[in-house]
């Protein structure tokens, strides 16, 4: 989606990236190419080698870390010291709250991917929710597949682990898992042992008869207990938005985000509920075709052009 005009002039815009990390690539990416399509100039920098605003010969008119946990407190501070917007956009929300409630505060403007921490972070700072999205240079229903029966992409959580033991003993050989770790879980079924690049995602999507995604405990971080509040999420994570926008059916573990942005698709809160749906939709292609054409139509127009939209307009006023 290019849009001719954007309603404001335009920014010079600091990207601060965790660029060493696969698990965010596809979206610190689709926003470079989102601001650049709006007409925007973009300077990508690695979080740990941001440079002194002193230093900048073009001082960007925004600041905008990608995540964030990596990013100095002190860079953030000079950056607003020399009237540069600062904003962050909080990926692992809430699982890691109680920490990012300490850090996100020292930015202007704070995005979260989850509703649910919003109104925590209001209480320091401007704050808002911003759904993930997806890029449409990408993942898209037309181009190249790697097809498989049912998909596996991601990594090993336990939270994960209650559903896929049932589907590693009863479907295991039509599986294709996708990442590190599957291998010794499962041996059975197709594997692919290594981290993929988001075009590569984009090809075991399109080529999937089924995408299971599984969302992450909502109290488990990779540092430990950080949400002793014990918050719900309720975002949808990239994989909902890369895998619709793929024109891909998906079977999905509940999130409330779904009732709002994509109440058709096929979603389970139990393991009796997900093997019921899987068992359904393998034998359907009709069924499956006709939901992921739903959804695609629901979740088409969001982009991460239209959250570059988003950003620009709150930190803008």
């Amino acid at each position: 989606m290019n849009h001719q005009a954007t309603p404001h002039r335009r920014q010079h815009i600091l990207l601060v990236a965790m660029s060493h990390s696969p698990f965010n690539r596809s979206i610190w990416t689709g926003f470079l190419e989102g601001f650049q399509s709006l007409g925007h100039s973009v300077e990508v920098v690695d979080a740990t080698r941001i440079p002194d605003p002193a230093t900048i010969t073009s001082k960007p008119d925004l600041l905008l870390a990608i995540h964030g946990s990596n990013v100095p407190v002190d860079k953030i501070q000079a950056y607003r010291s020399a009237n540069v917007t600062t904003a962050v956009y909080l990926l692992d929300e809430p699982y890691e709250v109680d920490r990012t409630a300490e850090w996100a505060r020292h930015y202007n403007c704070i995005f979260s991917v989850d509703q649910a921490t919003v109104p925590v972070h209001q209480q320091h700072s401007r704050a808002s929710f911003l759904p993930l999205a997806y890029n449409p240079a990408i993942f898209k229903p037309e181009g190249p597949t790697i097809p498989s029966s049912i998909l596996v992409l991601g990594s090993p959580f336990s939270a994960r682990e209650e559903f896929l033991t049932v589907l590693r003993d009863r479907w295991g050989k039509l599986v294709t898992w996708v990442g590190p770790g599957w291998k010794q879980f499962s041996p059975a079924g197709q594997h692919y042992e290594q981290f993929v690049v988001p075009a590569d995602c984009a090809r075991f999507y399109r080529g999937a008869d089924i995408v299971i995604n599984i969302h992450r405990d909502s109290y488990w971080s990779h540092f430990g207990e950080l949400n002793s509040n014990r918050l719900e999420a309720t975002h949808l994570n990239p994989r909902f938005w890369e895998a619709a926008a793929c024109n891909s059916l998906q079977l999905c573990s509940y999130r409330k985000d779904l009732d709002t942005f994509s109440p058709k698709t096929p979603a389970f809160h139990t393991v009796d509920e997900f093997t019921n749906k899987l068992e359904y939709f393998i034998g359907n292609k009709k069924a499956r075709d006709t939901i992921a054409s739903k959804v695609y139509s629901k979740i088409k127009n969001h982009t991460y052009e239209t959250r570059c939209m988003s950003i620009i307009d709150t930190v803008s006023h």
